[in-house]
């Protein structure tokens, strides 16, 4: 079974599903404002959410980073990838332009 991830000009964020809760992982977790405190994570760039609730899912400190990243993929250039320190060229048609949830790439 594939994670679903949402797409826009860079990824944004992924779902994954654990036994006690549903994680979604933010791909620029470190730029988005969370006055909340809801994001963990130590990574370089990467933030999760963890939600245990369905109300975890529709409050508003959540929507609003998910709007949040949503604004940061339009107005930020898409990062650059590495493997090892060397760049990686984007897949060609894994990127969904639509703004809507997608499967992993084939």
């Amino acid at each position: 079974m594939g994670v679903p991830w949402f797409v826009g000009r860079d990824l944004v964020c992924a779902v994954f599903e654990y036994r006690r809760h549903v994680g979604v992982e933010f791909w620029r977790g470190i730029d988005l404002p969370d006055p909340s405190g809801l994001l963990e994570g130590t990574g370089k760039n990467l933030r999760h959410v963890k939600l245990r609730a369905v109300a975890d899912a529709t409050s508003g400190p959540f929507r609003r980073l998910l709007r949040a990243a949503d604004r940061l993929d339009r107005t930020e250039p898409p990062r650059r990838r590495t493997t090892r320190g060397a760049p990686v060229a984007a897949r060609e048609g894994t990127g969904n332009t639509s703004g809507a949830l997608v499967g992993p790439p084939p």
